[in-house]
């Protein structure tokens, strides 16, 4: 059996004696990241990039870019994309001009993008694939505004997205973006003017409504 004199004693402390209010801790030069190695802030990045219409039913799905970016901070990036469009329809396109003989290239295609762009850079990290094979990697998601113009009219456009760079030099990185678009845009199907033998329509005579294109461009990016 226990003593009595083997049991915790309760100590009862004066109020005023007690904390009244909790206190964090407070960091000097707080440091989100060590050892660096691509640092951006600053720089100025160039992007060559192809872009894959992966929605797009009817007008060719490649096109070819150029992106200049100015990095504010670790953070923020600001940029100027220009896309061109390549000629042409789609492969579904050309199936349905073989089995229906409906002509899409009476209709008004997609030539050019220009988008400002905004870059939020939310996770820098590294990533081994072997002992001396390390890439930096950068993941960030994007904003854009801008206009995407077809051969008859130009459209405002907007665009959010993500996307994953891999810096394989402390310059040169592979980049990955995929966005979604969303723009008025003409729709490609009209009764009565597709077919050899109608009448052939004015860009005008297509209506429009609004579209969402989702779109991956793969490129180089080079940091000055």
């Amino acid at each position: 059996m226990l003593h009595k004199a083997a049991f915790a004693e309760v100590v009862n402390l004066p109020t005023e004696e007690l904390a009244q209010e909790s206190v964090l801790p407070v960091f000097d030069k707080p440091v989100s990241v060590k050892n660096r190695n691509v640092v951006t802030a600053g720089r100025f990045e160039v992007d060559g990039f192809y872009g894959y219409a992966m929605t797009e039913p009817i007008a060719n799905v490649s096109k070819l870019g150029l992106g200049i970016y100015y990095n504010t901070s670790e953070a923020h990036a600001w940029g100027l994309l220009i896309a061109k469009n390549f000629a042409g329809l789609s492969s579904y396109a050309d199936q349905l001009d073989q089995q229906f003989s409906l002509d899409f290239s009476r209709a008004p295609a997609p030539e050019m993008t220009i988008m400002g762009d905004y870059n939020l850079k939310a996770f820098y990290g590294k990533m081994s694939l072997t002992k001396s094979l390390v890439f930096n990697t950068l993941l960030y998601g994007s904003a854009s505004v801008g206009a995407v113009k077809f051969v008859h009219k130009t459209y405002p456009a907007v665009a959010v997205g993500i996307g994953q760079k891999f810096y394989f030099t402390k310059q040169w990185a592979l980049r990955f973006d995929l966005r979604l678009y969303a723009n008025q845009a003409p729709i490609p199907f009209l009764n009565g003017a597709l077919k050899p033998g109608d009448p052939k329509p004015d860009y005008s005579d297509f209506q429009e409504r609004l579209t969402y294109t989702t779109n991956l461009d793969v490129g180089l990016s080079y940091l000055f």
